[in-house]
């Protein structure tokens, strides 16, 4: 179980966060949350990251997140020796796959009323910048697993190269 904690508080932390917005009147209203920085703003995107449209490919990507996610589950549970960025970069991925998985999955099969992937902060500053797209806490956490991953990979690396040099 310790080698998935982390994927499990990022699922359990999107879908609460996903219950309470839906659940809540920001249907179609965007409300202040923290200043003008953070918005909450309620969407449901059938498609991929960014809107992109999947067409009738819903399933061919429900499938493909489900084998992916297995593997990552896979891995982890492996003999395969990883760096301790690396395992924290692939629950944080795991995490995020998932939660997004479970959305798609609802929507799929028609459950909860679900017409796509729950999107809800919106960040930026009115007038001179926002970002152009809503996120929510999943898509959050692939985005920390890579950001961990690339970071981690490269100290490593150039630890590695050290080591070398010394010898």
């Amino acid at each position: 179980m310790n080698r998935i904690l982390v994927a499990l508080i990022v699922v359990v932390a999107d879908q609460l966060s996903k219950l309470a917005i839906k659940s809540s009147e920001f249907h179609g209203v965007s409300q202040v949350f923290l200043g003008d920085f953070v918005r909450l703003t309620f969407l449901e995107n059938p498609g991929l990251a960014f809107g992109v449209s999947v067409g009738g490919f819903g399933w061919l990507l429900f499938l493909v997140t489900i084998f992916i996610t297995a593997y990552i589950i896979y891995y982890l549970f492996s003999d395969a020796i990883l760096i301790t960025g690396e395992r924290l970069s692939l629950n944080f991925i795991l995490g995020g796959a998932i939660g997004n998985l479970i959305d798609r999955g609802f929507t799929l099969f028609n459950l909860f009323d679900y017409r796509g992937v729950i999107d809800f902060i919106d960040l930026g500053i009115t007038g001179i910048y926002r970002w152009p797209y809503i996120f929510n806490v999943a898509d959050m956490s692939v985005t920390i697993g890579i950001i961990i991953f690339i970071i981690s990979t490269y100290l490593h690396n150039n630890q590695e190269a050290n080591n070398n040099e010394v010898n």
